[in-house]
């Protein structure tokens, strides 16, 4: 059973990365092998969109570790993420590394495995965007999140101070890897709003009366209750999110497919009119003058 502790962090010994190694000192009390990968120790280059692993040519073309990284980390049995929260959400590494996953098929490896994620973040009301990434690279995997937390530590070292989330992470840890060993993977953090990802980002869509969860797609309902106001989605809904095998198949066939079967049949059109965009503004590379 190997527990992977995936750190977004760029701070050595930074909060992030004491809850993690909390947890993966739970994962470890339940039988877990465990490991830590710090993303920001990698070389990865962002996606240039060339569509090239949409055609067919897998896997990615780049010249970095991505492909090392990923396929590395498909031999887990179970992923704790570790990350802190910068300006409103996670580090652009975390997005980087998110953006070549474009490259993957379905179902990918991970499909199942249990998941979890500890996010610290410095200023209060800064966070509301805090699970986005980490909530559609893990659905998008099709794991299975058994818990999260978001925890304020505010200076450097916050975290060898705060036992309370010490605890909390540890417990975490401990979880996932009961949850690798029986194979019961029940959401066990707080409810949110979605019932899919967990999450308090709603949409009001252009009709002013349907509500989308913007991370999974489920399209529902605002209804208050006393003074109290709930969002309701039916089953059908939720069975039909943006990371289920159906929304996948539409998704490869009416998206991916007819985009390629459009791109061909106008690929000469194309180049006649791309010329005008070619050297039009032209982007510079500028050196800054010395100081």
């Amino acid at each position: 059973m190997k527990v992977l502790g995936l750190l977004a962090s760029y701070r050595r010994q930074g909060n992030s990365e004491v809850f993690l190694k909390e947890a993966l000192m739970g994962a470890e009390d339940e039988g877990a092998e465990v490991e830590i990968l710090r993303l920001t120790n990698y070389n990865i280059r962002p996606c240039t969109a060339c569509g090239r692993c949409a055609t067919g040519l897998k896997p990615c073309h780049l010249s970095d570790q991505f492909m090392w990284l990923l396929e590395k980390v498909y031999t887990y049995d179970a992923i704790i993420l570790g990350s802190p929260v910068y300006y409103l959400t996670t580090p652009a590494i975390l997005k980087l590394f998110s953006d070549r996953t474009v490259c993957e098929g379905y179902p990918t490896p991970l499909l199942g495995k249990p998941c979890a994620m500890i996010l610290t973040y410095g200023n209060r009301g800064y966070n509301a965007y805090a699970f986005t990434v980490p909530n559609g690279l893990f659905l998008k995997w099709g794991m299975k999140v058994i818990d999260r937390a978001l925890i304020h530590s505010t200076s450097p070292g916050d975290a060898f101070l705060d036992r309370v989330n010490q605890v909390r992470s540890k417990e975490i840890g401990r979880a996932v890897a009961r949850a690798t060993r029986t194979g019961e993977a029940t959401y066990l953090g707080e409810p949110g709003v979605c019932p899919v990802c967990n999450d308090r980002i709603i949409r009001i869509l252009k009709d002013n009366k349907t509500i989308q969860c913007p991370t999974c797609g489920i399209r529902g309902r605002l209804r208050f209750v006393g003074e109290e106001l709930r969002a309701e989605f039916t089953e059908e809904a939720i069975r039909m999110g943006r990371f289920s095998p159906e929304q996948w198949y539409q998704h490869h066939m009416y998206h991916v497919e007819l985009g390629k079967a459009w791109f061909m049949a106008s690929k000469d059109q194309r180049k006649v009119i791309r010329k005008k965009y070619l050297t039009y503004l032209a982007p510079k590379v500028e050196e800054p003058a010395e100081s």
